[in-house]
């Protein structure tokens, strides 16, 4: 007998949406999370290059990266190729028909291509070795082994850790000849990037205008609406993908941009982190984590939380140690009393500054006046001869508005007529 197997995947009966966005609309989650909270992402390396498994959760991803030597595209001779495919095949989906899978894995292929090939974050020049020749064509296989939830958020970790993980061997191109060589001949040459996207995605419900960040399969299939934000380490937007009947506006995209531009940031860190921990793991004998290990979940995993959760200790403990260093009394040294001796035979030789523009106007006059009385002084003192016109010009100017007249004095026996003796009322 035929039955509606759609019913039994997670979230999509009537009484299981009901739930899940009357729980959305208390504020509260299935598995105890906050709305805004993230589940912790846990990586792990294998033993060849550009293999690791992504963990978020129950959902486990696989990606494998390998590289071929190739001939490039004629809209594009000197720059190699990237390919992405996901194979969601492995998952036990009570679907209602096959081509649901299909649908899912080209859904998923698309959003991927969008965010690694057409914003470009792979620099495919370098992958150039003869222009309209040969090139490298670098492919990505990711492997979903469980699905709970944001495949998309763990396929873009798991591709990006894998391809920032891959070396690929070095070659020359001599006489119309490719020398391939090995890894004991030249070392692996690491794959070069223009910028670090990865995304994070939202749900939302009509129940409730806050969204939700990083839903498992439960809240994804009950959802009303699914946003997609894809940004680098350099808090640009990558790629914007939103669809769903939920009405959602700027300010709900906003929110979501700033939170989505935090956590690809701090994510791009992590894989920063995590591959440096996974080169001195190299370094050491018999330390390198198998195939094998990786699909039994018995390898040793690097963990989002407990890394950055590390590394804020680290900056903690460095801020404090220069607040106890700042706190320290200085100690001089022997030589300060030379140091005293010769200060006042420096302050001697440095100018006095003006600081009559920072004061007020009337100030200003004032100061301007007493600089002319001793000018008049001065010039008195050197050439009497010439004081007369000196006296004339200075009383012309106190006469002007907008400055104070001072009385003329008594005695006048300086002037030549008598128009200037007599006061003019």
């Amino acid at each position: 007998m035929y039955m509606n197997a759609n019913l039994f995947e997670p979230g999509k009966s009537k009484p299981e949406r009901t739930f899940i966005q009357g729980a959305a609309k208390q504020s509260s989650r299935f598995d105890g999370r906050k709305l805004n909270e993230f589940r912790d992402v846990k990586l792990t390396f294998g033993a060849d290059w550009g293999t690791v498994s992504v963990s978020m959760g129950e959902t486990k991803v696989l990606a494998q990266v390998s590289c071929d030597l190739g001939t490039p595209t004629s809209a594009r001779a000197n720059e190699g190729t990237l390919h992405l495919n996901v194979d969601i095949k492995g998952v036990a989906f009570l679907d209602e028909v096959q081509a649901t899978h299909d649908q899912r894995s080209l859904t998923l292929n698309s959003l991927l291509e969008r965010t690694f090939r057409s914003s470009r974050c792979l620099d495919l020049e370098s992958l150039c070795i003869a222009v309209e020749q040969h090139v490298w064509c670098v492919r990505v296989d990711i492997n979903v082994l469980n699905h709970d939830g944001n495949l998309y958020d763990a396929s873009t970790i798991a591709a990006l850790a894998a391809l920032m993980h891959f070396r690929r061997p070095d070659v020359s191109y001599i006489d119309d000849q490719i020398r391939t060589y090995s890894e004991r001949e030249r070392e692996l040459m690491p794959l070069l990037f223009l910028h670090y996207p990865v995304s994070v995605t939202y749900c939302v419900y009509k129940s409730t205008p806050q969204p939700l960040v990083d839903p498992t399969l439960l809240e994804e299939n009950a959802a009303d609406s699914i946003i997609v934000l894809s940004f680098n380490s350099y808090q640009e937007l990558c790629t914007l993908n939103a669809g769903g009947t939920a009405p959602t506006n700027v300010r709900t995209i906003m929110q979501c941009a700033r939170s989505a531009a935090k956590r690809s940031k701090a994510l791009v860190q992590f894989i920063r982190k995590a591959l440096e921990l996974d080169t001195e793991c190299r370094q050491q004998p018999k330390q390198v984590t198998g195939l094998v290990n990786l699909l039994n979940s018995t390898a040793s995993k690097l963990s989002f939380k407990r890394l950055m959760e590390e590394e804020q200790q680290m900056d903690v403990n460095v801020v404090q140690a220069n607040q106890i260093n700042a706190t320290e009394p200085v100690q001089l040294p022997e030589t300060t009393n030379e140091d005293q001796s010769e200060a006042p035979t420096t302050q001697t030789s440095v100018t006095p500054m003006d600081d009559s523009s920072w004061l007020p106007q009337e100030e200003n006059e004032k100061s301007k006046e007493k600089s002319e009385e001793n000018d008049q002084t001065r010039l008195k003192e050197i050439t009497p001869a010439n004081a007369k016109a000196v006296k004339s010009k200075s009383n012309r100017g106190k006469n002007k508005p907008g400055k104070k007249q001072q009385p003329m004095s008594k005695k006048q026996n300086h002037s030549d007529s008598e128009e200037e003796v007599t006061q003019i009322i």
